[in-house]
């Protein structure tokens, strides 16, 4: 029982590791792109101090997502280690009533 649930936790943690990994590199991407969507937006005639509000306005917003994103990953990975947790925490409550039964009964 306890290694299918220590196999479970470092799939957790591996998928915890990988969704994170993901966000990161997603994010990366997208303000790689956002940054270069405005670089070219301020060669063309517009209001710069405008378009750097928008720029600081997506900026913000995208990170606030991201960060959400990954706050997600992390309450659901803590979730699951709570639940290997009391899984463990029962088989072994089992476990000890089991033997203390055996006990009384010899």
């Amino acid at each position: 029982m306890a290694t299918l649930l220590q196999r479970l936790e470092i799939v957790k943690d591996f998928t915890q590791t990988a969704v994170e990994t993901t966000i990161s590199t997603v994010q990366t991407v997208h303000t790689t792109i956002a940054d270069t969507s405005y670089n070219v937006m301020s060669q063309s005639p517009v209001d710069d101090r405008k378009l750097q509000q928008m720029k600081e306005k997506h900026d913000a917003t995208s990170a606030e997502v991201y960060d959400a994103i990954r706050s997600v990953n992390q309450s659901l990975g803590a979730l699951a280690s709570d639940y290997f947790e009391s899984v463990e925490d029962s088989a072994h409550a089992s476990d000890v009533m089991t033997k203390n039964n055996e006990k009384k009964s010899d």
